[in-house]
């Protein structure tokens, strides 16, 4: 996998895209929104990866759609 310059590794979540609020989880967007609240950090992050595919099949629509 391609890794950013610099990074000896592929970081598949940073920490600092998760924060907990009062009223649940949360998770900020290289577009620089939050998106939640989600009951537990699992589920945010399990939302994280539905919001990035997402974004990549608007990105690169198959053939079919």
């Amino acid at each position: 996998m391609k890794v950013r310059a610099g990074e000896l590794k592929k970081t598949w979540f940073r920490s600092e895209r998760f924060f907990h609020a009062d009223n649940g989880w949360f998770f900020v967007t290289r577009e620089n929104t939050q998106e939640g609240p989600f009951s537990s950090q699992p589920e945010a992050e399990k939302e994280l990866m539905l919001y990035i595919r997402h974004l990549n099949e608007d990105l690169y629509p198959s053939v079919n759609h």
